[in-house]
């Protein structure tokens, strides 16, 4: 059976106004509707009650409660191991708040798992792995993650530029065409030089990817796949950890997919004789 979000993301093309801003919400904060009635919810949010329930009910749920149990179940259904060491991460936050914010960080990656659909992280990787040329790009905080996204393409498949503030954006983009990739990173506050380059890109034909933190950010009105992570936060900086599990798993099954590609691209690495630029150990 198909969970909430995996719900949401078959049916967001069609959605009104009205169900953005409830998908956003369950996005942002779903213990909304997990603890209060629809009327309630919907009073939080700025939506009818009515429109709280349609949006249940298009979602393939017999009406808002059976999806708030679903909700319910997907907050609060946890294991006792789980709890204990919860309780022991509070317990100990005081004396050793570096580990207890990575066990916060692997609690927010398993959220992430949850939101993004098998079948996007699938098509990521397919459409990566076939692309004649990637562009990715990002500004502002999102340009580490951009940068170390592209490194990482070009290492294990190549074919594969970060944009730079500094550079020709039409000399880039002219680059593009059908079967070229451009790859996103669009955080709030949401940069406008990444969103018009989309724009530009879409024109050219390229497939348009997207990590963001909200479906329904300003980017993904320009993307083909988008790759959301909503974790009650706005600031990329806490958002990083997710993000880079995200890409780190792309890059993984792009290499595990296709081994012969991998294997042909580490040998002419290794066969590089760089004396000059590495120490030998």
């Amino acid at each position: 059976m198909k969970n909430l979000y995996e719900r949401i993301n078959d049916q967001k093309d069609t959605f009104s106004k009205g169900f953005k801003k409830v998908a956003s919400q369950i996005y942002r904060d779903s213990s909304v509707f997990a603890v209060q009635s629809a009327k309630e919810a919907g009073e939080k949010i700025g939506v009818s009650e009515t429109t709280i329930i349609r949006f249940a009910n298009t979602l393939d749920y017999s009406g808002y409660r059976e999806m708030q149990k679903d909700i319910q179940y997907q907050l609060f259904q946890k294991s006792s191991l789980s709890d204990y060491r919860e309780t022991k991460v509070n317990f100990h936050s005081r004396n050793d708040s570096s580990k207890s914010l990575m066990l916060n960080d692997i609690n927010a990656i398993q959220m992430a798992v949850k939101q993004i659909p098998e079948t996007d992280l699938k098509q990521t990787v397919d459409k990566l792995t076939n692309a004649d040329n990637i562009l990715v790009s990002g500004v502002r905080s999102s340009y580490a993650l951009a940068s170390w996204f592209a490194f990482a393409l070009d290492l294990v498949i190549g074919n594969t530029r970060q944009y730079s503030p500094n550079e020709d954006a039409l000399l880039r983009i002219s680059e593009l065409n059908e079967n070229s990739v451009f790859a996103a990173f669009s955080f709030h506050r949401y940069g406008k030089d990444t969103i018009n380059i989309a724009k530009l890109a879409k024109k050219q034909g390229a497939t348009t990817i997207a990590f963001t933190d909200n479906p329904y950010s300003p980017i993904s009105e320009q993307s083909d796949i988008t790759l959301a992570i909503q974790l009650h936060k706005k600031s990329t900086l806490d958002l990083a950890p997710v993000v880079f599990s995200l890409m780190n798993s792309i890059i993984s099954s792009i290499s595990l997919k296709h081994p012969d590609l991998f294997q042909q691209r580490a040998a002419k690495f290794d066969a590089i004789e760089a004396d000059e630029i590495f120490y030998n150990s």
